[in-house]
This record gives C-alpha cells, sequence and structure tokens, in this order.
C-alpha cells in the first residue's frame, strides 16, 4: 500500500521510521505535488501537516478533504495553539484522525491509528459478499484475493494473482472452479472496478486520472469494464450509482454461485 507524506523534515523522519514496513512511502515537498501525486498514484492514505511548509494552511488541507473525500487523511502536529486552532477548524469540516507529536506517535499507536483510517468499507463488503466462496480457498490464495481488492493497480493480470498465492496459473484456475469463484479475470476486474467506484465518488479525479491509478493502460478499456460490469459508463457511475447499488451489480456479473465444473470464459483483456 502506498502512503503519502507532506511534512517538516523533523516529522517526515519519525513517519518514515512508523512506515518502515510499508511497501511504498511517497514524499511531497508541495502543497501542488501533493495533489498531483494523489491524482496519479494509488495512495491508500495521506499523512500531512497543515503547516508543512513553514505556513499555516487550512485551506490547502480543506482543498484537499473536499476534492477527495474518500482518501484518508491522517493530520500530524506539533502542539502548539496555532495547531490547535488549525485542527479544531479542520475537525469541523471533515478530518477524522489527528495524532500529535511526543504524545501520540508512539510508533505501534501511530500505525493503528493510520490502519483505522485506512480501512476501505467497499473492499469489506464485496468481500463479506464473497466469503462463502473464500472460505473453499487455500488461505495464501484467500489472503491474495483480499490483498487484491485492496491494492488491486498492483495486478495486472491473472497470474499476478497466483504469484502473489505463490502457486501455478493451471491451481489458480482449478481452485477458483472448485471454489465456486468463476474466473479469476473476472474476479480482478472486479476488484479494479470496486475502487474505482470509490475514486469516481471523488470530485477531484478525472475518468482518465482513474484509469491511471487502477493501472488501465487505456481509460477506453476501464470504459468497457464499468459498463460490463456496473451497467453504466464511467461518467454514469459518477452520478447515478450508489454504494450498495455497486456491490450489488458487481456481485451479480461475478455469478458467484456457478457450482464446481462450471467455467465462465474469463474473456477480458489485460489492462
Amino acid at each position: 500500500m502506498s502512503v503519502l507524506i507532506f511534512l517538516p523534515e523533523r516529522l517526515r523522519a519519525h513517519v518514515r521510521h512508523v512506515l518502515v514496513k510499508e511497501k511504498e512511502v511517497l514524499i511531497a515537498n508541495s502543497w501542488e505535488e501533493l495533489d498531483t501525486i494523489i491524482r496519479e498514484k494509488p495512495v491508500t492514505a495521506v499523512v500531512l501537516d497543515p503547516a508543512a511548509d513553514g505556513v499555516m494552511n487550512i485551506n490547502a488541507v480543506l482543498g484537499i478533504l473536499s476534492r477527495y473525500p474518500s482518501l484518508p487523511v491522517v493530520a500530524y502536529v506539533v502542539l502548539n495553539q496555532a495547531s490547535f486552532t488549525a485542527i479544531t477548524q479542520l475537525s469541523k469540516q471533515g478530518l477524522e484522525s489527528v495524532v500529535l507529536h511526543r504524545f501520540e506517535d508512539a510508533p505501534e499507536r501511530f500505525r493503528t491509528t493510520l490502519e483505522r483510517a485506512r480501512t476501505n468499507p467497499l473492499a469489506t463488503q464485496a468481500l463479506n459478499a464473497l466469503k462463502p466462496q473464500l472460505t473453499r480457498l487455500p488461505v495464501k490464495l484467500a489472503q491474495a484475493v483480499d490483498e487484491m481488492f485492496e491494492s488491486p493497480h498492483r495486478y495486472l493480470r491473472a497470474n499476478d494473482l497466483a504469484m502473489s498465492a505463490e502457486m501455478s496459473s493451471v491451481r489458480l484456475y482449478r481452485n477458483f472452479e472448485v471454489a465456486g469463484l468463476g474466473s479469476p479475470k473476472k474476479l480482478l476486474v472486479a476488484a479494479k472496478l470496486l475502487r474505482g467506484y470509490g475514486y469516481l465518488k471523488d470530485p477531484g479525479y478525472s475518468i482518465r486520472d482513474v484509469a491511471k491509478k487502477l493501472g488501465y493502460r487505456n481509460p477506453r478499456i476501464f470504459g468497457e469494464h464499468s459498463s460490463d460490469v456496473f451497467g453504466l459508463r464511467p461518467s454514469r457511475v459518477r452520478t447515478h450509482l450508489t454504494p450498495d447499488a455497486a456491490i450489488e451489480r458487481l456481485v451479480a456479473w461475478l455469478d458467484l454461485d456457478r457450482g464446481p465444473g462450471k467455467r465462465t470464459n474469463g474473456n477480458y483483456p489485460d489492462c
């Protein structure tokens, strides 16, 4: 998972220590760069200080919160009068997670705050719908499926799922067939489209941004997948599809009731 940080140096060093086990930590050096990275990279959380560039900038944080409401933002600040005033105002405008330097930033506690902030309710709901099938998979493969729904951009083709689960493609397809999950390719498309749905609900992302963040080489393929899964083009998904309806259509498209021996054609192009 990718965590993006925009902090003064003394706070940045501590967060790098806290996140030493993260797969990727991205650094922004300005508010403009922060916004660019959010739009272009599959960021799962942002850790920032409203005074990261030396000036308390409440409006810049408000802009992030309004453009990307689904993106978890954790404010990490040194406690003083200016930061207290800023955090009080930002909390009234949607900021939910705050860590105070030297008071609440022990590594384990910081990681717990970050994990709680970046819980993905849509992925959790989808995986709960898949639970009867996932329980029939080998443990490592079920864990790989969980990871795919959390970070779908890391999976470009079905074989990436096999590699993550440390098994051959033949075993992957066989395990999916026995579990009644149908095609691994379809499940990969479903994971991408579910994350894409969340992105599309944020006004700060263009459709091209969303396709790029999901790992699509061509936005046209993203559009075709959206039509297949949701029955709507991305622009209509953004304005006409509720979260519950998105999950319902995704599960129906996966056709989870298929029994062993019934194959889906899985004829979907790589992203």
